[in-house]
């Protein structure tokens, strides 16, 4: 161990099981023999206790916290872990600085040690799931999440990555839940606030979200995504201008910020601005070239003013970023359409029926409606 602490592994067991090293025992005198005067024994270089050492590299870590030199403070933690092993708190703190340093798995596996050396933690369990979060295992957080919350039910901060975790799994119910007892442990908690209205915008709960997010706000009015979840709250209430006053908020906090412009075109094409919204989505892609929403809510603005080709090159881009988008396969079809091609509307059905039955069903439909359709011919693709 190189360092101000380095000493040898045979001293480092001494200190951990509590005997003296082989050079520090005093000799014997032979039996029966005149006791001899023994030389003074060289006092060895290292002479702080365990805990003494554990109190020095301590501070020094939380110097280096303070001033936010992560990868110092990482050597130092590690250093500290070695003298202590079965700390957990210094596990839970190693953690930490591994999730500051964006390096999740060790994160999780220093968490994980945590919870080893002291299963009652209900905070290792928390920074365990939050790290789950953070790596896309929503599935594992919850998990960890709720054996946390077993621990202590009334902690605001593992209800909200709770919450967070259902949202990333299409959990709106159970997502409600959460965040609505965190609100209620905090009513003053704009985090939870907004968590609730975003799951109730997800369950269709247009009313209560707006409501939900407005009291966000008025804790935090400084909270761009805030007044973005806000305007689709509006835009599905039908309340477009005031949907439209809260993205423009929300353009004017984060003015560098892919989704709110894309929020913005949304607005504007429900509107049937189509050219406004053209001109949105464009902002969008330019912050942000991979949004295949964008570049589906680009071909739709598109296909309205008329512009079929560019319209179909703006959903095979968004197809590209995200081959099983279903609305951008749904709204090339209905272009297709739009132009009179059968077969390619045809083809975008057969993509969809693996996607989402609801809407090939309403894509089919809309072929029936604007073709004379020959079901004998189905399977070879043949149209009247």
């Amino acid at each position: 161990m190189a360092g101000k602490f380095a000493f040898s592994s045979v001293v480092v067991l001494a200190i951990f099981v509590g005997l003296s090293p082989a050079w520090a025992q005093t000799p014997q005198p032979p039996p029966q023999a005149q006791p001899q005067p023994q030389p003074q024994q060289e006092k060895p270089a290292f002479t702080l206790s365990t805990e003494e050492m554990a109190r020095e590299l301590a501070v020094l870590v939380e110097e280096n916290l303070r001033a936010k030199k992560y990868d110092k403070a990482l050597k130092l933690l590690k250093q500290l872990i070695f003298v202590k092993p079965d700390d957990a708190s210094r596990h839970l703190q190693l953690g930490r600085v591994y999730l500051k340093l964006g390096r999740f798995p060790e994160a999780v596996k220093s968490f994980k040690q945590a919870i080893l050396f002291q299963a009652d933690n209900p905070d290792a369990h928390y920074a365990l799931g939050g790290a789950y979060i953070l790596m896309d295992q929503a599935g594992d957080a919850v998990e960890v999440l709720n054996r946390g919350l077993r621990l202590n039910a009334k902690n605001e901060e593992g209800l909200l990555l709770l919450g967070a975790a259902h949202l990333l799994l299409n959990h709106p119910a159970e997502a409600t839940a959460a965040y609505r007892r965190a609100a209620q442990l905090n009513p003053q908690s704009a985090a939870a606030h907004l968590g609730l209205g975003q799951a109730q915008n997800l369950l269709g709960e247009y009313q209560e979200a707006a409501a939900a997010l407005n009291q966000a706000l008025r804790l935090n009015p400084r909270n761009g995504g805030a007044y973005l979840e806000l305007a689709a709250a509006y835009s599905n209430l039908g309340q477009y201008d005031q949907g439209l006053e809260a993205c423009r908020l929300a353009v004017a906090l984060e003015p560098v910020w892919s989704e709110a412009h894309y929020g913005l075109g949304e607005l504007y094409a429900g509107m049937g601005r189509y050219e406004e919204a053209r001109d949105a989505y464009k902002l969008a892609l330019r912050l942000q070239p991979d949004s295949y929403q964008a570049h589906t809510g680009l071909g739709e603005a598109l296909t309205r003013l008329d512009r079929y080709e560019d319209a179909v090159d703006s959903f095979k881009s968004a197809i590209r970023f995200k081959p099983d988008y279903a609305r951008a396969h749904f709204s090339l079809g209905m272009a297709h359409i739009d132009k009179g091609l059968r077969m390619g509307a045809l083809q975008e059905y057969d993509i969809l029926r693996t996607m989402d039955l609801h809407l090939a069903h309403t894509l089919l439909q809309c072929i029936v409606q604007e073709f004379s359709f020959d079901w004998r011919f189905r399977d070879r693709g043949r149209l009247k």
